[in-house]
């Protein structure tokens, strides 16, 4: 009688761990390099099985992908089970040019709504630039559900200009003023290819806690500064003091990363991408 008691007892205070046990969400950014670059031995058709391999392996909820072809788009979700996208090009023709889409994983989540937008004085009006851009810029945004939490999250994914500063300083004003409109309620998270060192306005704008209070998943994790942070390398050798960081996951809300890193994964000295993705976990 006594042990059927201790049985009943440890069933019940079981249940609710399992109830409240929460799912961790994990997210990734990565620049894919476009597909009809002039890279030699490092074009699409020769790194794409690495590409592949990067998003099979890590079996993220969400990838923010940059410079992504719809071709590239396609033959990403062929070979890698169970992803669905949003997100149209940055041309005035959505089937041409790049494109920022953000992935995710269509089993656990579903898209409630979602918009590309440029990074201009008229978000609204496809293929415009502004503030010296070299071409046209974009973010992608989706609001998806948890099909069993109901939880749901923020997703942005952006490519800033590589040339203008003034541009790169004001689509990170763009960024926050969306923010801001969006429901307050939701956390976020912001993935991309900000062409911006940790140090410059771009960045330190998203990071200013008196403007909103985004922070740095991998900063987060990794506090002091070193050489592993780099993730642009172009197609060289990974020499320590030769790469930038360009590359960022930030997030904002009821969620902390409990991990964070960058990926340096080749194959024979064969690198994906000319970026390296970088990944967060949070809880």
């Amino acid at each position: 009688m006594i042990y059927l008691l201790l049985l009943i007892i440890n069933i019940i205070s079981f249940f609710p761990e399992m109830k409240n046990k929460q799912e961790t969400i994990k997210a990734m950014t990565f620049n894919i390099r476009y597909g009809k670059a002039n890279d030699g031995e490092n074009s699409w058709e020769f790194r794409k099985d690495l590409v592949f391999n990067v998003i099979r392996e890590g079996q993220h909820d969400f990838i923010g992908m940059q410079e992504a072809m719809i071709f590239q788009i396609e033959e990403i979700l062929g070979q890698c089970d169970g992803y669905q996208y949003t997100g149209i090009t940055r041309e005035k023709d959505p089937t041409k040019g790049e494109a920022s889409p953000i992935l995710y994983n269509a089993s656990r989540w579903k898209l409630i709504e979602g918009k590309t937008m440029w990074l201009s004085e008229t978000p609204e009006i496809p293929a415009s630039k502004s503030w010296n851009s070299s071409l046209p810029r974009i973010f992608t945004w989706g609001i998806f559900e948890d099909k069993k939490s109901s939880q749901r999250i923020l997703i942005v994914n952006t490519h800033y200009d590589h040339r203008s500063a003034e541009a790169r300083h004001r689509s990170s004003m763009v960024i926050v003023d969306h923010l801001k409109k969006m429901n307050s309620n939701l956390s976020a998270i912001l993935l991309g290819d900000f062409n911006a060192g940790e140090d410059q306005p771009p960045i330190t704008y998203l990071t200013d806690n008196s403007v909103l209070p985004l922070k740095d998943a991998y900063r987060a994790i990794h506090e002091n500064p070193q050489e592993k942070d780099m993730t642009f390398y172009g197609w060289k050798e990974h020499i320590p003091g030769t790469g930038k960081r360009l590359d960022y996951i930030f997030f904002m809300g009821d969620i902390e990363p409990v991990s964070s890193e960058v990926i340096d994964y080749n194959a024979d000295g064969r690198y994906p991408s000319d970026h390296m993705p970088v990944i967060a976990e949070f809880k």
